[in-house]
């Protein structure tokens, strides 16, 4: 993963301690994946300068970042403009698709900060497309030799990322996976959207928009 707990993290050495492969082997644990996707950044910044569309991206990741941080998250990695993370690995986090949740409501909260700063009279500013899913997943150092990075794999992972990017065919900013509502129900509001399936021999899941949480 290319970050581990925040830096003034007390478990951030704990882990180090065993973040060598021969240490930290592959294995399989209940997590909680989060994607987030980024739209409108091309559309709004095609035409500017590369100095101004990294500031912006940076600022932008930045708060998300603190987020995932903030709610005992690891950033597992950057994909263009998307991030990855996830909770409940490396380190064992009791609530996670809970905390996974809290963490997708504040960069819900956090974007319009982001617009106002760098599109404050655009009428069709950035929004974000986030899926969460909870399932086993295999986590481990995944590589080469010459190069390898702790990373969650499995067909959980595919889900939330698939739940992402379906954010916008549901016209919704976040999208849980059922096993995510099962486990924080008591905890949050959520609106069922239907069943969904990431490939047609899947057996169909449900999937929920999340709300937020109850007062």
């Amino acid at each position: 993963m290319s970050n581990m707990p925040p830096p003034d993290s007390d478990e951030l050495d704990e882990f180090q301690q065993s973040i060598l492969p021969e240490v930290l082997p592959s294995s399989e644990v209940e997590a909680s994946i989060l994607f987030v996707n980024l739209y409108g950044f091309e559309r709004l910044a095609a035409q500017w300068d590369i100095a101004p569309r990294v500031e912006l991206l940076n600022h932008y990741f930045e708060s998300i970042v603190d987020t995932i941080f903030e709610c005992r998250g690891t950033l597992d990695k950057y994909i263009d403009s998307t991030v990855m993370a996830v909770f409940g690995s490396p380190l064992p986090l009791e609530n996670h698709a809970l905390m996974a949740i809290k963490a997708a409501l504040q960069m819900r909260e956090r974007l319009p900060n982001v617009n106002r700063h760098w599109f404050p009279n655009e009428p069709c500013p950035l929004t974000i497309g986030i899926g969460i899913n909870t399932d086993q997943i295999v986590h481990g150092y995944v590589g080469t030799p010459q190069r390898s990075e702790f990373t969650a794999i499995g067909h959980g992972v595919n889900v939330a990322n698939y739940l992402s990017q379906q954010t916008q065919n549901y016209r919704c900013d976040i999208l849980i996976g059922q096993k995510t509502y099962e486990s924080s129900a008591a905890s949050i509001q959520a609106k069922e959207k239907g069943l969904t399936q990431l490939m047609d021999a899947e057996i169909p899941v449900k999937i929920y928009e999340l709300i937020g949480l109850h007062a």
